[in-house]
């Protein structure tokens, strides 16, 4: 790849993703009344006899593999599940669904597992993980540009079966592990996005299993509310097992670029900020899929241009123009498989079954720009004055990213805001702002340090509300803060009560569901 500093945000681009007490809430140990032990273990057992009734196969802590099955792909975070089961189908599905609403025990569905904040194992202790990996079937039908798919397929196998069944494609994002289901669930972003929408964009119809166990299709003529709810929130209204998505032709030409930077001051690298910025409101074509990375001495512009080199060309020779000459300059042009591998990067092959999954030991946060309300000079000079102090200064490793989603032509912004549950559609950049400690105890501070980012833009701005991106899921987050920065006031009234309709007893639950508070 690029770089040190590239293959770092890649690999932390394979996550998906309040007090201090929550985020360590899976790793203190409470002290239960006898009483409400009693109640745990008859529930557990309870559960546990009615999965093997169901030839579901429980693993429990008491199995010699429970530990690897229920490690967090953000090691920071420590949760115990009741139990974990791995179905083979939607009847599978529904049938631990159901044994678990009788039981009183929360669901969580897993996917590829790389949720930020370990929503695949709860989010919390005491639930059951129904995880998804054995729905992988794919059929892909390349004359009506559409494909159907289990949601326990990660996003690189997706990719080569769209790809090697007449050459198809979908906007999606870079990790080739990340589990569709997930992904799919929360937004989806990738760089195609500005061309063709959010991988939730994609969706037509989708099989879910509910909470008493039914299971049922959801699209724009059925079950509409439910089809609203599954693009943007569909952890806290049942499980996907099935998703039918419109499919593109994939681009023969897809370049590859880098530009680094050496901005000397805080107040150098605002103005190239603020330059980007303006150029991205106003004259981004769709066709490219740009973004600042930023950390600790590194400044570049990076992304992809779907077309020809010419007319790459002419769409970033004027940023180049106003960011000024950069220090370094790389641009590549690959065929679509190629692009994909290159953008994975040390993620691995696209091939998920060649080579183990890896994790990390991270915190982040995620920050929506929108197109009315930019940043301010004075917010940007804060933001990198932060940077050029504190942030040379940090005992881990961070980067933030700054994806272009917006401006001219934006497929993702040309979706109406009440269409789904990701209701903001009029974002120009979002923020990922990506804390890690690799395999080492995750610093004391190191949650201060992003909340100090965050904070030094939002100080500036104090009448302005942004957004937050759930896909980036941050557990310091009270369910209360989370829906009003993932969803909004308004797609977050109608989620409740799409809630109350089709899982009162609040079986999917986790600790920023919609329904808690």
């Amino acid at each position: 790849m690029f770089g040190t500093a590239l293959a770092i945000l890649l690999a932390a681009n394979c996550a998906l993703a309040g007090s201090a007490a929550m985020h360590l809430a899976g790793q203190i140990s409470s002290n239960p009344s006898n009483t409400s032990n009693a109640l745990a273990s008859s529930s557990s057992s309870s559960l546990s006899s009615c999965l093997s009734s169901a030839g579901l196969s429980p693993i429990t802590s008491s199995s010699s593999s429970y530990a690897a099955d229920v490690v967090a792909y953000n090691h920071r975070l420590k949760f115990k599940p009741v139990s974990v089961v791995y179905p083979t189908n939607a009847a599978g599905v529904a049938s631990a669904v159901k044994c678990a609403a009788s039981a009183g025990v929360k669901v969580a569905a897993r996917s590829g597992g790389h949720s930020y904040a370990a929503n695949g194992l709860g989010g919390q202790d005491g639930s059951l993980v129904v995880d998804l990996k054995h729905l992988h079937s794919i059929k892909v039908t390349a004359s009506s540009q559409k494909a159907t798919f289990g949601t326990g397929i990660r996003l690189g196998d997706l990719a080569l079966a769209l790809y090697n069944n007449g050459g198809q494609a979908m906007a999606h994002g870079t990790c080739p592990y990340v589990g569709t289901g997930g992904h799919l669930a929360c937004g989806g972003f990738g760089f195609p996005s500005r061309q063709w929408g959010l991988a939730l964009d994609a969706v037509t119809s989708a099989e879910v299993v509910l909470a008493n166990g039914t299971i049922v299709k959801a699209s724009s003529n059925t079950n509409p509310d439910l089809f609203f709810a599954i693009r943007g929130a569909a952890p806290s209204f049942g499980i996907v097992t099935q998703l039918t998505v419109k499919t593109q032709p994939a681009p023969s030409s897809n370049i590859l670029f880098e530009y680094t930077f050496n901005p000397a001051t805080a107040s150098a690298a605002a103005k190239m900020f603020a330059a980007y910025q303006t150029w991205g409101a106003n004259t981004a074509p769709p066709q490219i899929g740009i973004h600042i990375e930023l950390d600790a001495g590194y400044f570049a512009l990076s992304g992809v241009y779907y077309g020809s080199k010419s007319a790459f060309t002419s769409a970033i020779t004027p940023l180049l123009n106003a960011m000024g000459k950069p220090a370094s300059t790389s641009v590549k042009t690959y065929d679509w498989i190629g692009i994909l591998t290159q953008l994975a990067g040390s993620d691995g092959p696209l091939n998920t079954s060649t080579k183990a999954d890896e994790s990390d030991t991270f915190y982040a946060k995620s920050l929506m720009v929108a197109e009315d309300a930019l940043l301010t000079d004075a917010a940007l000079l804060n933001f990198m004055t932060y940077l050029y102090g504190p942030g040379v200064k940090a005992d881990s490793s961070w980067f933030i990213l700054a994806d272009l989603w917006g401006g001219p032509g934006s497929a993702v912004n040309a979706v109406s805001s009440t269409a789904t549950a990701f209701s903001h559609r009029n974002t120009l950049y979002t923020f990922q702002i990506y804390t890690s400690s690799g395999t080492k105890s995750f610093p004391s501070d190191g949650i201060s340090f992003v909340d100090g980012i965050v904070n030094s833009i939002t100080e500036k701005m104090p009448s302005t509300s942004f957004g937050a991106y759930n896909c980036y899921v941050d557990p310091a987050l009270t369910a209360s803060q989370a829906h009003t920065q993932y969803y909004g006031s308004t797609a977050t009234t109608k989620l409740n009560s799409i809630k109350a309709a089709v899982d009162p007893k609040h079986v999917f639950s986790f600790p920023q569901a919609i329904g808690q508070s």
